[in-house]
C-alpha cells in the first residue's frame, strides 16, 4: 500500500539542482514513489513553433541528466515533462492534473531575496503539500519540527509530520509558543482550567492536542516557548538541529491565515533548513483497492493500514470485515486496537467484550459439533452411523 504515489519536481538546471533531486530520491525510496521530473521553459511564445522543438530538444537532453542521477539512487518508476509557460503556474496544473500527493522544490539560499518568484508562488497558490529545498539541507531527515498553534492549519501539518518522523525513523519535535490561540479546538475551558490550577496552560493544551493523533512508533517531545513565534521556532530549529520544518499553512481569509499562514511565509523565507507547508490536501493518502468483498482482505487490509498509523481508515475495513460475519473475532480485536490509538479505552474494552462474545459463541458451537458426531446417545438420537 503506498502513502506516497506520486512526487512532482520541479526541475531548475543550476546548482541547487543536485540537492532537489537527492531530496526527491530519499523521499520515493522511503515510500515507493513515482518521481515526475518537470521542467517548465518561461517566455516563450507558442508562434515559435520551430524555436520550441529546438529548445525542447536540449532541455530533455538536459533533463536525462537529471534521469540518470535519480535512476542512481535506486529509483525506476521516472518520468519527464518539459512544458512552455509561466513556471509556477504550470507546476501547479501538472500538479492538479496528475494528482500528485507533493511537490518538491529548490528555494534560494537564505541570504537571497525570500524563496525566489516560483517557489514563493507555488507555495502561496498549491492545495498539495509544498516540500522546500534550502541549499545546504541535509539529508538523511533525522530531526524534524513541527510547530503547533491547535487551529485546523496545524493538525494537517500534525497528521502528515507523524508519518514523515515514523517512515524516516526521525526524532519529533513539537512545538507552541504562548500565549497561543485555543479558540480553533475550543479548548478554552481547558486552558482556563490549567491557569486556575497555576499549571502552564500551552503544556496541558498540548498534552491534550497530542491524544487526536496516531503517535506510535513515533519518538517525539513537545516544546513550550514564550516569545515572537518566529524567533522561537528558529532558535528551537538550532538548538534540535532540525534538517526538517513541518507546518501547516493556511487559506486566504480570516483568523487562521493570521496565526499559520502569515508565519509559514516568513519561516519558509528565513529558516536555514528544508521546509514542507501542508494546505488543504494531505500529502499521505492511503489507497484501498477493492479486493473483491474477500472477508481475509478486508482484514488484511485493516491491518496493514494499523500498522502505518491510519486507524480510522482500519477501522473501515475492519466493519467491512463484520458486515460479513458478526462473529469474525479478529475484526473486534482491530476495532479494539483502533480505538485504543484513538484513545478511546471505554470502546476499545467493549469491543475486546464483543471478540470475547464471539469467541465463546464460536467455542460452544464447535463444542456442540464435536459432541453431536462423537457422543453414542447423539450418533443413536439422530441417526448418525458409525464410521466404518
Amino acid at each position: 500500500m503506498k502513502l506516497l504515489e506520486k512526487l512532482l519536481v520541479g526541475v531548475e538546471f543550476g546548482p541547487t539542482a543536485p540537492e532537489v533531486l537527492d531530496t526527491a530520491v530519499f523521499v520515493a525510496k522511503h515510500f515507493s514513489s513515482e518521481v515526475i521530473l518537470l521542467h517548465v521553459v518561461p517566455g516563450v511564445s507558442e508562434r515559435y513553433s520551430d524555436a520550441i522543438a529546438m529548445i525542447r530538444t536540449d532541455v530533455e537532453m538536459e533533463l536525462q541528466e537529471a534521469v540518470e542521477r535519480v535512476r542512481a539512487g535506486g529509483i525506476d518508476n521516472i518520468q519527464t515533462v518539459v512544458d512552455f509557460g509561466i513556471p509556477y503556474d504550470l507546476i501547479l496544473q501538472h500538479a492538479n492534473q496528475k494528482d500528485v500527493n507533493a511537490i518538491i522544490l529548490g528555494a534560494r539560499e537564505k541570504s537571497q531575496n525570500a524563496l525566489g518568484t516560483t517557489a514563493a508562488e507555488v507555495r502561496r497558490g498549491a492545495t498539495k503539500p509544498v516540500w522546500l529545498v534550502k541549499p545546504g539541507s541535509s539529508l538523511p531527515v533525522k530531526s524534524v519540527l513541527c510547530p503547533v498553534d491547535f487551529s485546523e492549519a496545524s493538525g494537517r501539518a500534525m497528521r502528515n509530520v507523524i508519518h514523515v518522523a515514523r517512515c524516516f525513523d526521525a526524532n519529533l519535535a513539537v512545538l507552541t509558543v504562548a500565549p497561543c490561540s485555543s479558540s480553533a479546538h475550543d479548548m478554552e475551558k481547558i486552558a482556563a482550567e490549567a491557569r486556575r490550577a497555576g499549571v502552564e496552560p500551552e503544556s496541558v493544551l498540548m498534552d491534550h492536542y497530542a491524544r487526536d493523533f496516531d503517535l506510535h512508533g513515533v519518538r517525539w517531545t513537545k516544546f513550550i516557548r514564550k516569545g515572537k513565534p518566529h524567533e522561537e521556532i528558529l532558535k528551537v530549529v538550532d538548538e534540535i538541529k532540525a534538517d526538517l520544518l513541518v507546518m501547516g499553512s493556511a487559506g486566504r481569509k480570516g483568523l487562521a491565515r493570521m496565526l499559520m499562514g502569515g508565519l509559514a511565509r516568513k519561516l519558509a523565507s528565513e529558516m536555514p533548513c528544508s521546509i514542507v507547508t501542508v494546505r488543504s490536501e494531505h500529502a499521505f493518502r492511503p489507497r484501498v483497492e477493492p479486493q473483491g468483498g474477500d472477508l481475509d482482505e478486508f482484514f488484511k487490509q485493516g491491518h496493514e493500514l494499523l500498522a502505518l498509523g491510519f486507524p480510522e481508515e482500519a477501522g473501515r475495513q475492519f466493519r467491512q470485515c463484520l458486515a460479513k460475519d458478526k462473529k469474525f473475532v479478529p475484526a473486534w480485536e482491530g476495532l479494539a486496537a483502533v480505538s485504543q490509538r484513538l484513545g478511546r479505552d471505554d470502546e476499545a474494552r467493549q469491543y475486546l467484550d464483543r471478540a470475547e462474545q464471539a469467541a465463546q459463541e464460536q467455542y460452544h458451537k464447535q463444542v456442540e459439533a464435536d459432541v453431536r458426531e462423537q457422543h453414542f446417545l447423539f450418533r443413536s438420537m439422530f441417526g448418525a452411523k458409525d464410521k466404518e
